[in-house]
């Protein structure tokens, strides 16, 4: 088993490629990236708890060859006032370290204050050629209008059972582990679509040999959750 931590940090892609699932947004996030002109400054990132926004995100800066010291992520659940932001923007108008781009991840967006809202307002209409914002949340529709009408959006959803049970399998023969197809199938239909929690799950049996106590501590782990 793998020594890196839990497997959904593990395993997390960290390209397009690797990305299981969402092809369509992933089509629309790969087009946008590629223009030579009218590039894509504000990136809107919404959809459900656990379904890869984040890891999407940190994808969208390797896309983009922005170097770790040009990549800044903040968890607005933690910093939610208007001095985070206005410390934020007095950061943005510095070139970048290495590199053509400096990112600004502001996840769980929607916790901001409607102050520090609006005080990104001014930066998201006038975003320097150097900078990316990418927006990510669970709660869109408690983002003042003003800021998404300055973003372009994308929708990142939940997994169908299929896709959860393919990402699953590849997880497993990377981990050089295996379980029954009725493991797997139990797996995707508690996760309630996230990639994350499917993963967590899985994490939770990686290193229990007898399947049929496997298949119990997966019926453990969704009542806990309950």
């Amino acid at each position: 088993m793998t020594d890196k931590g839990p497997l959904h940090i593990a395993h997390r892609p960290s390209d397009f490629s690797t990305f299981v699932g969402n092809e369509s947004t992933i089509q629309s996030l790969k087009s946008v990236l590629d223009r030579e002109k009218g590039h894509v400054k504000v990136f809107l990132l919404q959809g459900p708890s656990g379904c890869g926004k984040t890891t999407l995100a940190r994808i969208i800066r390797n896309y983009l060859g922005c170097s770790e010291h040009d990549f800044f992520e903040y968890n607005m659940a933690n910093t939610r006032g208007i001095d985070t932001i206005r410390g934020l923007v007095g950061n943005a108008k510095y070139a970048p370290l290495k590199g053509g781009v400096r990112i600004y991840l502001l996840d769980e967006c929607h916790k901001l204050t409607t102050d520090a809202q609006n005080a990104l307002l001014k930066i998201l209409e006038d975003t320097p050629d150097h900078v990316r914002f990418i927006l990510c949340t669970t709660e869109p529709e408690k983002l003042i209008n003003t800021i998404k009408t300055r973003c372009s959006t994308f929708q990142v959803s939940s997994l169908q059972r299929a896709k959860i049970i393919t990402l699953l399998k590849g997880v497993c023969e990377k981990e050089e582990a295996e379980f029954p197809d009725k493991h797997y199938k139990e797996i995707a239909r508690v996760c309630d679509g996230s990639p994350r929690k499917a993963l967590s799950i899985l994490d939770q049996i990686m290193d229990i040999p007898d399947d049929d106590k496997a298949f119990d501590a997966i019926l453990s782990a969704t009542v806990s959750e309950t």
